[in-house]
């Protein structure tokens, strides 16, 4: 099987989500190939994308028990690179916060470059502005000390919305991941800035979640902060 783009979807409890975005991805490609990698959702996520399965072939399901978010990435990676050979990979979520008429403009852009970064911090972005303080505060201050911490120039270092080529995604590489929660999203970003490759960010909007709850706990905050330097000197 020769795929060139498939976008990677985590899903946990977003049965109110799944068959809106379809919609909406469908609409922008028909062509695309769209990878849930779902956790066992008690709610019946993976149920429905059965079902939706047997009126797309463009759809595809993994299933795997909870291991949080940079489990459910390796395991999608693994298999769109290993089984269906792609050429790109979209990341994606799949609360409806990342407007899946982007998803033209990455594959646009990505010809020339290696990764494109839908960001919500360069001109032309935008966070929720029914966004309270805590919460902006926590985003822009994280990004504000994974730039200063890695060195890195990207401004959106905790983006889960981007396009990477697969070539510069060795499965070495991607086995030997072992960031869980957002610090997935950094340590990915890093290593591909570390490997050279031209990295572009895109400006979005960013929505809030539809239906459902954020996925975001307070441990996953402090995860994040604790282990910024493990990154660091993990790929120095």
């Amino acid at each position: 099987m020769y795929t060139e783009t498939v976008i990677i979807i985590p899903t946990y409890n977003e049965l109110g989500n799944i068959e809106k975005l379809v919609k909406l991805i469908f609409k922008v490609d028909t062509d695309i190939r769209i990878l849930f990698v779902d956790d066992k959702s008690p709610d019946g996520t993976g149920n429905l994308i059965k079902k939706l399965q047997k009126k797309n072939p463009n759809i595809y399901l993994l299933e795997g028990e909870k291991k949080g978010l940079g489990v459910a990435y390796k395991r999608g990676f693994s298999y769109a690179i290993e089984k269906m050979r792609a050429t790109y990979i979209i990341q994606m979520d799949a609360d409806l916060s990342h407007n899946p008429k982007y998803i033209k403009t990455l594959t646009d852009n990505i010809k020339n470059f290696d990764v494109i970064i839908g960001s919500r911090y360069i001109k032309g972005g935008s966070i929720p502005k029914d966004w309270g303080f805590h919460r902006r505060m926590i985003s822009n201050f994280g990004n504000i000390l994974t730039r200063l911490i890695l060195n890195i120039p990207m401004r959106d270092c905790t983006s889960g919305f981007k396009i990477i080529k697969t070539k510069n995604l060795p499965l070495k590489f991607i086995k030997s991941i072992d960031s869980n929660g957002y610090l997935f999203q950094v340590e990915l970003l890093y290593f591909l800035y570390k490997s050279n490759c031209k990295i572009k960010e895109i400006p979005i909007d960013f929505r809030d979640r539809t239906k459902g709850t954020s996925k975001m706990r307070i441990n996953d905050i402090l995860e994040y902060f604790t282990n910024l330097f493990k990154i660091r000197k993990k790929y120095q």
